[in-house]
């Protein structure tokens, strides 16, 4: 594991909230803040003090769960920040931990400094989206549960029936049932009673 000496960095960095590490251009972390160490502590199975040092692409491979292609296409991408040929990155990262499924939100820039004129690496920031992703699940499967009915229904000016997209004619509620998540439970409104059943309409009329 190539040598590394920790940047100086001011005592706000462990301040952050989101966890946070610096690595050099050969993807070498260099530093980290208290965040990214308690986060990282907890998907992999390394001891705390070997992280300076640790090759991050490597790391980001050996994150349980993690698909091997996202993470080819996150290293090519944060290289391209390296190369300045592009400004920035951000991406999402899943893993499996063992209260579930996790999501980390990493943001990527340059970072170079005056102090240390011979360096040039990346400053990652990892955020925690773990709570947005389950509620962006918990829509998503709300809204597919969801079914509306918009535009022009063909309906029988006689029997009221309707024609459906097959060009079938149905029922005012076996279209209905069909096409939303309604449910029909049948009752006979006052007019109904009156029209039908006189003799029993006379309890429509006490107060």
């Amino acid at each position: 594991m190539p040598e590394a000496n920790p940047l100086r960095l001011e005592d706000s960095y462990h301040q952050f909230r989101s966890g946070t590490v610096m690595i050099d251009e050969e993807g070498t972390i260099r530093s980290y803040n208290h965040n990214w160490l308690e986060k990282m502590t907890g998907l992999l199975p390394y001891p705390a003090e070997s992280y300076l040092g640790m090759n991050y692409y490597t790391m980001l491979r050996e994150i349980p769960g993690t698909c091997i292609h996202n993470t080819q296409l996150i290293v090519h991408n944060l290289q391209k920040v390296l190369l300045q040929q592009t400004t920035g990155y951000v991406c999402e990262v899943g893993s499996i931990t063992d209260d579930g499924y996790s999501w980390l939100r990493l943001e990527a820039s340059l970072y170079e400094t005056s102090l240390q004129p011979d360096f040039k690496g990346l400053v990652i920031s990892h955020f925690d989206i773990t709570s947005f992703k389950l509620m962006e699940t918990h829509l998503s499967d709300a809204s597919s549960q969801i079914k509306t009915l918009r535009g022009m229904l063909p309906i029988c000016a006689v029997c009221k029936r309707i024609r459906d997209e097959e060009d079938e004619w149905n029922s005012v509620e076996s279209f209905i049932e069909k096409n939303t998540h309604a449910e029909f439970t049948h009752d006979i409104c006052p007019d109904c009673i009156r029209r039908l059943y006189p003799k029993y309409s006379g309890f429509l009329d006490e107060p």
